[in-house]
């Protein structure tokens, strides 16, 4: 369902997961000489500060679904030698050999990964026993917020609710993740919640911010030519939470996830 002008947006308004991705980052500790893999790269800002991070003696590879967004990571100027991009899903990374990774971020990602078990056991196929660690931020279950209400009252209405989404995202309770690891072979964890709040200047760029940051999945699974009503529909919506100034703050809380492969 991406788009290149959806990518293209991605680079501009994703300053909400750009922040939550440098918190996960000052848990995960990277320090020069590691190899790390960033699961759901998107078009590569994150994962070029990274490179920054592991120096010439690291290595960085992106991975991410959507061929628009590698297109975008893959020719940044300028691109060190140490970083590298594929196409590719969290739920197969057989390009890479077992143990080959120090660290795998996994920022934004996770709850739109089709088979989360499966991606925590590949995470941990790929990283150095007994010290590699995957960090893991996004949303929770555990916290319902305005975006999932506003969604899934608008799609439940005539005649979007005859169109089911066929992927949609699953947020992850703390439990429930922890049992992901838990089964994956992760053998120690630290669980923290990362309390934000995503702040837009009016009801279209919340809605634009949500189709950049989630390639065009904010209409479920409704055909093109109704997206036009349904986004008019959610506009309205979004309206009725605007402070007195116009501005639309949505608290969120983020579930953020250090692991340790045992």
């Amino acid at each position: 369902m991406d788009t290149q002008e959806l990518a293209r947006g991605y680079t501009v308004a994703n300053d909400t997961q750009v922040n939550a991705g440098h918190f996960l980052l000052d848990r995960l500790k990277i320090t020069p000489g590691m190899r790390v893999l960033d699961v759901g790269c998107g078009p590569g800002d994150l994962t070029a500060h990274i490179a920054s991070l592991v120096g010439d003696q690291g290595s960085v590879v992106g991975v991410d679904p959507s061929p628009e967004r590698i297109a975008i990571a893959t020719n940044r100027t300028p691109r060190p030698p140490n970083l590298t991009f594929h196409e590719g899903i969290a739920e197969d990374l057989s390009r890479f050999p077992a143990a080959s990774f120090d660290v795998v971020f996994v920022n934004s990602t996770l709850h739109w990964v089709q088979d989360q078990p499966a991606a925590l056991r590949e995470f941990a196929r790929v990283l150095k026993p007994g010290r590699g660690r995957v960090g893991i931020s996004g949303g929770s279950g555990d916290y319902l917020t305005a975006q999932e209400r506003i969604k899934a009252d608008v799609l439940s209405r005539e005649p979007y609710r005859r169109y089911p989404e066929a992927a949609p995202p699953k947020f992850l309770k703390r439990s429930e993740l922890e049992g992901l690891l838990r089964d994956a072979g992760f053998g120690g964890w630290d669980v923290v919640v990362n309390k934000i709040v995503k702040t837009a200047r009016d009801a279209d760029a919340i809605i634009d911010w949500l189709d950049t940051s989630s390639s065009g999945k904010t209409y479920g699974g409704i055909p093109l030519q109704l997206r036009p009503a349904a986004r008019e529909e959610m506009r309205e919506e979004w309206s009725k939470l605007a402070a007195e100034d116009g501005m639309i703050r949505m608290e969120m809380e983020l579930l953020v996830t250090v692991a340790v492969r045992a």
